[in-house]
Parts: structure tokens; sequence; C-alpha cells
């Protein structure tokens, strides 16, 4: 799940690089600005729903990984590396939905006159670093929950009784 959620980000962080080279032939050429509408259209809906899937993703396992710890009286270990692995990603993630969403509409803006072009390159670009910054950082961070997840898996797999430290994780100790 975790590589189709970077995927779907990765698409749409190209998208917007191409939607931004794209645009810099459209003062030149008014027939480009179809296809920097479009693409920046494009690159839009899969940057939103990339960065909101993993958001919610990050909710889920941590939801789940909560339930876990509860049915099998695990403490909370899991609980808190969940909220510290949304807290390191989150404010980014929010940031570049919400640079997105942003340029795309101050992209009408400059189409129209009302907006300086200058002001829509320049968040153009600032949107971009922010987008390859926050999928650097889901990388990290979906790459971290996959692990939690997998030392979920190995303490279920646990006989009734034995801990996860030493030994009991080795099954010909068993």
């Amino acid at each position: 799940m975790s590589v189709a959620l970077l995927t779907l980000a990765l698409v749409g962080t190209v998208g917007l690089f191409w939607s931004i080279v794209g645009g810099y032939a459209v003062p030149g050429a008014p027939l480009a600005m179809r296809s920097h509408f479009l693409v920046a259209l494009f690159s839009t809906l899969i940057l939103v729903m990339g960065h909101s899937f993993v958001m919610f993703f990050l909710i889920a396992t941590g939801v789940e990984m909560k339930n876990l710890e509860k049915e099998h009286g695990w403490g909370d270990s899991f609980r808190r590396r969940t909220i510290a692995l949304k807290g390191e990603s989150f404010p980014l993630m929010t940031s570049a939905l919400l640079l997105v969403i942003t340029n795309f509409i101050l992209g009408a803006a400059a189409h129209t006159k009302a907006l300086p072009a200058l002001v829509h390159e320049g968040l153009s670009w600032l949107t971009f670093v922010v987008c390859v910054a926050t999928l650097w950082r889901e990388c990290r961070v979906l790459g971290a929950n996959n692990r939690l997840i997998e030392e979920a898996g190995q303490r279920q797999r646990l006989p009734k009784g034995l801990t996860d430290g030493g030994p009991a994780r080795d099954p010909a100790h068993w």
C-alpha cells in the first residue's frame, strides 16, 4: 500500500513540475494554455489525493495499532510511535495540500491578469519544493510505519505468555 501511495504522490509531483515548465510557454503561445491548465488540473488532483491518502493511511494504521495494543495488553508503545510519525509528517503534508490548491486557484487569477504572473510562478516553484520535501518525508514515515506494522505482526505470532524480548522471538527457542 505504501508503494502505491508514494507512486501517486510521485506522479503528482512530476506532473506539477511538468506544469511549471509548460507554463513558461504560455505567454508566447496562447494555445499552450490549454495543456498547461490540463496538466495543472491533473497534477493538483493527483497530489491532493496522494497526500490525503497518505494521511488517512497513517490514521487508519494508528487506530489499528492502538486496538491491537488494547486487545493484547502491550502497553502504548505503538500508539506513541504512530503519533510521533503523524506529528513528523502531517504539518508538511498539510502545507503541501494548501499550497497545491492555492497555486491552482491563483493560476486562474494570473491567467485573467488579476494577479501578476510572477506571483503564480514564484508560488509554483515554492509548491514544487514543498511537494518534493513532502514526498521525501512521506517515504521515510511510511517506511517507519511499515516497520511498526511488521513488528506488531511478529508480536501477534508469538505464543501466549511470551514477551517480545530476547530469545522468544526465535522460533528455535519455543
